[in-house]
């Protein structure tokens, strides 16, 4: 027999004892606990067994068995890790069906492809009403009205008609539609990727490449204008392709439809004909000479054209939305072309800020697509450059124009309109998959190249998924929306943002609320500052009628108006008021015979270590008051330290005597917090002039009042971790990830995060530096599994950690489990400290994780800081980055959106990394020694994230962290 056939022979034994013993290291690994070497040895036995008439099943329906080999990657894999496990298997399946794969029709795999994409869109839909553009968006195309420029005909009428599917309310219906283009654009790609490769599974990685980056998935999930987009470039680059490769005019005709539509959808895709033309001329270099072959493509295009004219006779109509109605051809023009905004095109198109701009666009791919899958696109630009050049400049092209594009753009979403770029990229990466697997050298392991590529893009969708699961529950917008409708009095006026103007506009519109409350948009006009817009408008408006602002600015703190919490925004009151709200909890507990509490209105007694409490508490002066005071709400554990707070300082000139205060709280959690149950206090304090502060006392002597108990309920996803560790022990513990802090000098905090299966038992933690023990402590334990973090301060220059768990009861040392649970040793290694770790968690919404900044600057020139944040949860609010430099004397400031307004806050979901470059202006005269502050905050309400780290809050960094200090030197 030749060495070929007896190799042969082997493929089926090899491949059942790869099989059972990777199931065999699932089963005993599941336990979450020791296994010995006999309980090994039964359940492998037993595994291989069974594999055996399995796999011949297999073999005989025509699988590729030797695909399963590769499960000895896992076999072999050291540390358990069941994501591995998962990602193993899958290339493991698909690879095991390339051989009948070809069997089925491209149809059902494409059937299969929309099924799949459209499901899990659906299953991540936003569920409701969204904020901004997207709420316009509801609305608009419920009523038939008008959109902001360009208008978005085409998209109003299509939308329109998913408004008539008898599913959820009209917002969501809405959402859907952004869903079912989404999964169009994802089978129009692959069927492209797949006429230019020949491979099918190289057009589903194509489609997840796209599909399952952050910006494309929260496209396909609410109502947006960027997936009719995304869908009009599919549909172009596939019909050019096809004309390329068959010469058959329908293409040709199909693709100028689809380029006239995409055009009077967006504007900016004109821009793209470049290197459509150039691609056409390489293809058909003689179509020019053929002009009986251009007019049914041209007569296409400009038919195509016609679905403009919805916005003036819409217009003419009266339709319900139509702030500025187009009333003649200059009017058309101005909206449809979007002329209003021709200042921000190529806004940033000057050399210096455009290089600037680049390190931007470098920062959305990375945040898009991550390095792998870049380095993918990549191979696969290069590949075709050198197998076919005139595919490039159909790809290349399109993302070079739009990316170029779109980074000089002055918008603060360069995220989404780079989405034709990001089609093209998906394009590339099911390109140079399909390249890699054809130039791999071992032809026996090919057909696993293009099922392990696929794993990329899975991965990531896994790791984006509870992201997008937590914003299909998200009901903001509603809520917000409502409540302020809801409560404004009789006759109101809601002065608002953009963010909350369109859902307010959407409940009067689509479900006919409250249509005595006149909402305003406020916007920007010309170089007035917003405080002043919204001072002036909130003075035009309140001696008029009973007025509500969603925006707060530090300058209405001096403004002849008190601005009351109301309904989520403000209510403006000309005069003081003395009686609390109907519904309010009341109160009567009296500080130091000055300050009375008199209300409590708390939104739930239960949070998660990811939430916050919501509460407000109303007060009193119970006599004039002669000095400052300020309020605070902790929630504390049994010893008294905090593990939420709240603080809110009242200047004592702004308030009569028995006038009712509000204040209004939302406190997150330290991500060290316990699942349990805590004291809610509060009370009052005065800052002393000598240094320090004093509280105030009740008349029983106590200095806080409790207000009510909080559940703190355990949580249940890991936290966001920078050192992914998955370290099992045999008590029923793993260690899932390591974080380092070096925000204290002279200190490095240690963050532990574990996760704790059911019936553990008492365990202490140990950390060692060279042998010795240098921090202990206890590890809770819950009922039902579930995550949790502890923190440790260790001194700075510790090095060589280690960790170790031992029982409670007797100290016994719990063993660290390899493969199969087998004990494998006492101690997990942690990884080395770097000298510039950050973890501080702000608010809950994000992770300072590095600050980068110079040691020294020349007056006169800006100090150039770079901050890195991770997404800790998906964003729903907007955040402005403050970087500030004080010196004596002398201070420099710089405020913008993250990523010079290229990734808004918005945008960012869990994990997700984001660098965010600040240019802080010193100033000419500076001199000495200056220090640098982080502070996130609110664009609308001003509130700063609180520093979720105990030590900082106790140094005076409770909303601004200290960043370190610059040396301001003047030029001599």
């Amino acid at each position: 027999m030749t060495a070929q056939g007896r190799a042969k022979r082997l493929e089926s034994p090899l491949a059942a004892l790869a099989l059972g013993l990777f199931a065999a290291r699932i089963v005993l690994e599941s336990r979450a606990a020791s296994n010995s070497g006999a309980a090994v040895l039964v359940v492998a036995t037993v595994s291989v067994l069974f594999s055996v008439p399995l796999v011949a099943w297999l073999r005989q329906r025509g699988l590729n068995v030797l695909a399963l080999l590769a499960l000895s990657l896992y076999i072999l894999w050291p540390w358990q890790d069941p994501l591995l496990a998962c990602a193993i298997a899958c290339v493991v399946f698909l690879a095991s069906l390339r051989n009948c794969a070809g069997t089925v029709s491209p149809l059902v795999w494409d059937a299969l492809l929309f099924v799949a994409s459209l499901a899990l869109y659906i299953r991540t839909l936003a569920p409701t009403i969204l904020p901004a553009d997207g709420g316009e968006f509801q609305f608009v195309s419920y009523v038939l009205g008008i959109a902001h420029p360009p208008g978005y005909a085409l998209y109003t009428l299509l939308s329109r008609l998913c408004t008539l599917v008898p599913v959820g309310d009209i917002a969501y219906r809405v959402n859907l539609f952004a869903a079912l283009t989404s999964s169009l654009t994802l089978v129009v790609l692959c069927r492209t990727v797949r006429r230019a490769t020949g491979s099918g599974l190289a057009g589903w990685i194509s489609a997840a490449c796209l599909g399952l980056t952050p910006t494309f998935w929260a496209q396909s999930t609410t109502a947006n204008i960027r997936s009719l987009t995304a869908l009009f470039t599919a549909l172009q680059m596939g019909a050019l392709l096809a004309y390329a490769e068959t010469r058959n005019a329908k293409w040709l005709i199909g693709f100028a439809a689809a380029f006239g539509l995409g055009i009077t959808h967006h504007g900016s895709t004109a821009l793209h004909a470049l290197p459509y033309a150039a691609f056409l001329l390489c293809a058909d270099s003689g179509l020019l000479r053929k002009p009986r072959a251009l007019w049914k493509p041209t007569v296409a295009f400009l038919l195509s054209l016609l679905v403009v004219l919805y916005l003036p006779l819409r217009s003419a109509m009266g339709a319900p939305f139509d702030p500025q109605p187009i009333r003649s051809l200059s009017g058309f023009l101005e909206h449809v072309l979007a002329l209003g905004f021709r200042g921000d095109m190529f806004y940033f198109a000057q050399p210096t800020a455009f290089l600037l701009r680049l390190a931007v666009l470098w920062n959305v791919l990375t945040f898009e697509f991550g390095p792998l899958l870049l380095a993918l696109g990549a191979w696969g630009a290069a590949r075709m450059l050198a197998r076919r050049p005139s595919l490039l400049l159909l790809c290349g092209g399109v993302w070079l124009i739009n990316a170029l594009t779109a980074i000089a753009y002055r918008a603060p979403q360069t995220v989404e309109y780079m989405m034709p770029a990001h089609v093209a990229l998906g394009f590339l990466g099911g390109y140079g998959a399909w390249a890699l697997s054809e130039a791999f050298p071992i032809r026996s392991l090919r057909l696993l190249i293009l099922p392990a590529v696929l794993a990329v893009p899975l991965w990531l969708g896994y790791r984006y998924y509870p992201s997008f699961a937590q914003l299909s529950r998200d009901r903001s917008a509603r809520e917000y929306a409502q409540s302020m409708l809801d409560s404004a009095p009789q006759n109101a006026r809601i002065l608002s943002n953009w963010h909350y103007a369109t859902p307010l506009w959407y409940l009067q519109y689509v479900e006919r609320q409250r249509q005595d409350v006149e909402v305003v948009y406020v916007y920007p006009e010309g170089a007035e500052a917003m405080a002043q817009v919204w001072l002036r408008r909130v003075r035009e408006s309140a001696s008029q009628r009973p007025t509500l602002v969603t925006n707060h600015f530090q300058e209405f703190a001096d403004a002849a108006y008190q601005f009351e919490p109301f309904g989520g925004g403000w209510l403006v009151r000309t005069g003081p008021v003395f009686e609390t709200p109907q519904g309010t909890a009341p109160m009567d507990m009296v500080f130091d015979e000055c300050i009375r509490f008199v209300g409590l209105r708390l939104e739930s007694t239960s949070v998660s270590p990811a939430g916050s409490i919501k509460l407000r508490l109303y007060w009193q002066p119970s006599q004039k008051l002669e000095r400052d005071y300020s309020f605070f709400v902790h929630l504390v554990d049994g010893n008294g330290v905090p593990l939420g707070q709240g603080d809110v300082t009242h200047p004592a000139d702004r308030y009569e005597v028995s006038q009712v205060i509000v204040d209004e709280y939302r406190i997150p959690l330290l991500p060290t917090a316990k699942p349990g149950r805590y004291r809610l206090i509060a009370g009052v304090y005065i800052t002393l002039p000598e240094g320090g502060w004093r509280r105030l006392a009740l008349p029983n002597g106590q200095d806080a009042m409790d207000l009510t108990l909080i559940e703190v309920q355990p949580l249940r996803s890991a936290p966001v971790t920078r050192h992914n560790m998955l370290r099992s022990f045999a008590d029923r513990y793993r260690l899932v990830g390591v974080d380092y802090d070096r925000s204290v000098d002279g200190q490095l905090r240690v963050y532990l995060h574990w996760l704790c299966a059911s019936q553990a038992t008492d365990q202490d933690a140990y950390i060692f530096s060279k042998g010795s023990v240098i921090a202990t402590a206890r590890l809770p334990r819950t009922l039902q599994p579930a995550y949790f973090s502890t923190a440790h301060d260790l001194p700075a220059d510790v090095t060589d950690l280690s960790l170790e768990l031992h029982a409670a009861a007797d100290g016994a040392v719990s063993a660290v489990l390899g493969p199969a649970g087998v004990p494998v040793g006492r101690a997990v290694q942690l990884p080395r400290p770097g000298p510039h770790d950050r973890y501080v968690c702000l608010g809950g919404e994000a992770l300072l994780v590095r600050a980068e900044y110079p040691l020294q600057v020349q007056a006169g020139l800006p100090a150039r800081t770079r901050m890195t944040f991770v997404g800790a949860n998906p964003i729903t609010g907007d955040y402005a980055v403050s970087v500030s430099l004080t010196g004596e004397g002398w201070q420099a400031q710089h405020d913008g959106t993250p990523a010079m307004g290229a990734i808004p806050t918005l945008k960012w979901i869990r994990a997700v990394t984001v660098q965010d470059r600040h240019d802080v202006p010193v100033p000419p005269d500076a001199s000495g020694r200056g220090q640098l502050h982080l502070t996130v905050y609110d664009a609308f309400t001003m509130r700063a994230l609180p520093v979720l780290d105990e030590r900082l809050a106790r140094a005076g960094q409770g909303t601004q962290v200290e960043l370190g200090g610059i040396m301001a030197i003047r030029k001599p």
